[in-house]
């Protein structure tokens, strides 16, 4: 039984070659008409030192290559394992076993997408507890009445990406 092609691309696929390369091929006779014939053809017609592999093996699968991650899903994954985290933060339970998985995560988001993620202050404060206790307190971010001196907006967008990065492990401190 003969294997018909939809068309040139479906071809390319099946025999796991480029479809510029179907083309080209076929403009130098290579039949179209069956995934068979094609074969036959480049079998008889191609240099064998120029084939890639092993494509004129029936039993050849072409190799796929993974659908790229999209941000989104990115973005996604790292809210749902903070969320995660913070149920259980909430509920009394260690996070530990679940704190490279969320570190990775949080390192996978392309820094413009960051700002999507759901941050949630319980995991944040768990994860960059390290750093926050070698801050000493800078005495003039206080008040007089020992509040903290409010940030401009940029200090708390370079504040909020540090954090940020030291909770997705690109910061390590001794």
């Amino acid at each position: 039984m003969q294997t018909i092609p939809r068309n040139q691309t479906h071809l390319a696929e099946m025999l796991g070659i480029a479809k510029s390369a179907v083309s080209a091929q076929a403009r130098r006779g290579m039949p179209t008409t069956s995934l068979e014939a094609a074969r036959s053809w480049r079998e008889s017609n191609l240099d064998p030192a120029r084939r890639k592999g092993t494509r004129f093996d029936e039993n050849y699968q072409p190799q796929r290559k993974p659908a790229p991650t999209s941000s989104r899903s990115l973005v996604d994954q790292a809210s749902k394992l903070m969320d995660a985290a913070s149920a259980l933060l909430d509920a009394n339970q260690s996070i530990d076993a679940l704190v490279p998985s969320l570190r990775a995560a949080l390192h996978a988001v392309p820094p413009p997408e960051r700002d999507d993620v759901g941050l949630m202050l319980n995991v944040m404060k768990y994860l960059v507890a390290d750093v926050l206790a070698m801050c000493d307190p800078d005495p003039d971010a206080l008040l007089e009445d020992g509040s903290p001196r409010p940030m401009t907006d940029t200090e708390a967008q370079d504040v909020g990406e540090f954090l940020y990065q030291c909770a997705a492990g690109e910061w390590v401190f001794p």
